[in-house]
């Protein structure tokens, strides 16, 4: 990208009203001039205060923690990597380790980044930070028994079957085990 891209604003906020807010997401209507001057009016904009974090864990033996939740905004019950919102002043690293200590009850290992992706950029502001955790331990119960219905080591052949029959269709989970194939932790 060349300096001028860099320095063309595409999209100006003439204002903005707050329809909602909560401790979770916030919701608002944006007036939006384009460049060509037109405006778009009430653009909903969804934000998320707070970013979440999530860990693809792998033990020992070359297995895969995913976590049994139960989304009754679906009404579906899906194989997900622990994951969960970021507290305020929360330190990225620590984040990913309190919920996969929450969410499966594994702790230990050495974390390494994967990435971060925004999954639906159009719309809203959501943020997810990505991890692998490789020699982790399963050493306490679930914690996040509100959540959380069971927690179980997959093989990596059994996760490429999952991901390839569409068995994980939640978006940070598959993003994430998608970048840790990539990048070569899960082979």
């Amino acid at each position: 990208m060349t300096k001028e891209e860099e320095e063309r604003v595409l999209w100006k906020v003439l204002r903005r009203e707050t329809i909602y807010t909560s401790a979770w997401i916030n919701l608002h209507q944006d007036w939006v001039q384009l460049p060509d001057g037109s405006i778009i009016e009430g653009h909903h904009v969804i934000e998320y205060p707070r970013p979440a974090a999530g860990v693809v864990a792998m033990n020992g033996a070359g297995q895969v923690m995913l976590v049994d939740h139960d989304r009754f905004i679906t009404q579906e019950r899906a194989w997900e990597i622990p994951a969960g919102q970021i507290d305020t002043n929360e330190e990225l690293e620590a984040a990913a380790r309190r919920e996969l200590l929450e969410e499966s009850g594994c702790t230990g290992g050495e974390l390494t980044y994967l990435g971060r992706y925004r999954p639906s950029i159009g719309s809203t502001n959501q943020l997810f930070i990505l991890y692998f955790a490789q020699g982790v331990e399963q050493t306490a119960p679930i914690h996040d028994t509100n959540e959380i219905i069971a927690a179980r080591w997959f093989s990596v052949p059994e996760i490429r079957a999952m991901i390839d029959q569409n068995q994980i269709p939640d978006g940070l989970s598959l993003t994430a085990l998608l970048l840790a194939f990539f990048k070569g932790h899960l082979k």
